[in-house]
């Protein structure tokens, strides 16, 4: 897919505890484990156990063992959280920042957050690092957030090793490095994160190294990471030959496209639009497919749609909306589309006057992202 940028999507790590609780039922003594079966776990749950209360939300938040559902995951979560359970007021802060159970509040994610660090929660300082690179209820700052990736780091955290590496990869609070990059994501597959199996493969196809690059993008393809499925797709149909190399493309998006994610639009939007060995340049597929990821907030989508209306490809030339297309990926942090304002800005249109103001705030919104 042509470009990619490289995610750096936490994914909390459930960090199960291994002791017990135990609750009196017709007299038995039953005793519930982190991995036990969902209706066990939930019983305990039920039964005010804290440790069973965060394992509940956590399985829930990430999927392990039980459908994923942030409803849930925030229900059990918060309750966990507000007696005092550290490794829960860290999840809870995420699940604050990320909207789970339809509860978006940045400054409550900060503050959670916070509360966790205070007493020492490693994975929290991942998270506010996170937070800090993604300007989420604090102004973005890569420096401080590569101290606070590297603080996790230091203890072990996998995400926080992969993470770091993405910061040496684009320079962003560090110097560019791109073998530091690649280092750093081996420590996090060391340690256990498939983010950094996906990241890697983008790596090795940034440097060129298509056969390693495909080697690891299907490692992570294989894991059901739709992100490594939709790329995979699109590294398979640059280079495809045989007709086996093809279908193994086309069954990678189709895998993909399964999990309704917005990424997956946006790319199978790229290989119907653009020229390659497998998929047969389809406009109308391809504004579908970059419509359904806009409007799911995909911001590469969103970009790309909004060149089609400002070039009038397979739509019918509107630069009213393709101003609020880029307005919009440019809000949810995608540069091209902070540059191309930028431009419209300053030199005006048919329909769009020239706005200094509006072209200042674009500038020191790009200094920031940049």
């Amino acid at each position: 897919m042509k470009n990619k940028f490289f995610l750096t999507i936490y994914i909390v790590s459930i960090a199960l505890a291994l002791s017990s609780c135990n609750y009196f039922e017709q007299k038995k003594v039953v005793t519930c484990e982190p991995m036990d079966s969902l209706p066990k776990l939930e019983q305990c749950a039920q039964n005010n156990d804290i440790q069973s209360q965060y394992n509940l939300g956590a399985r829930y938040l990430n999927g392990v063992e039980a459908p994923k559902d942030l409803e849930k995951a925030f229900y059990w979560t918060e309750k966990a959280a507000k007696q005092g359970y550290t490794a829960a007021e860290s999840n809870l802060g995420w699940l604050y920042s990320i909207g789970g159970g339809g509860k978006k509040d940045e400054k409550k994610a900060i503050e959670w957050t916070q509360k966790a660090i205070k007493k020492g929660d490693v994975i929290a300082y991942s998270n506010l690092g996170y937070f800090y690179s993604h300007g989420i209820g604090v102004p973005i700052d890569f420096k401080k957030s590569v101290e606070y990736y590297q603080i996790a780091a230091n203890q072990g955290v996998a995400e926080a090793y992969q993470n770091l590496g993405v910061a040496y990869l684009n320079g962003k609070g560090v110097p560019k490095n791109t073998q530091k990059a690649l280092d750093m994501m081996k420590k996090a597959i060391d340690g256990g994160s498939q983010t950094a199996i996906y990241n890697l493969g983008n790596i090795y196809s940034s440097i060129g190294k298509n056969e390693e690059a495909i080697l690891w993008l299907r490692k992570a393809a294989e894991l059901n990471l739709v992100f490594a499925q939709a790329d995979l797709a699109g590294k398979l149909a640059e280079s495809a030959k045989t007709e086996a190399e093809k279908q193994e493309a086309k069954q990678w998006l189709e895998k993909a496209l399964a999990q309704n994610e917005p990424y997956a639009y946006a790319a199978a939007g790229v290989l119907y639009s653009e020229k390659n060995n497998v998929f047969p340049i389809n406009e109308k597929k391809a504004y579908e497919y970059y419509m359904k990821a806009a409007e799911l907030g995909e911001e590469q989508a969103q970009t790309l749609l909004a060149l089609w209306y400002w070039e009038g490809r397979y739509v019918p030339k509107d630069e009213i909306k393709a101003v609020e297309w880029f307005e919009r990926a440019a809000n949810n942090g995608e540069i091209k589309a902070a540059r191309k304002l930028i431009e419209i800005y300053e030199q005006g249109s048919k329909n769009i006057p020239k706005n200094k103001a509006r072209k200042q705030y674009w500038e020191s919104k790009l200094t920031v992202i940049e």
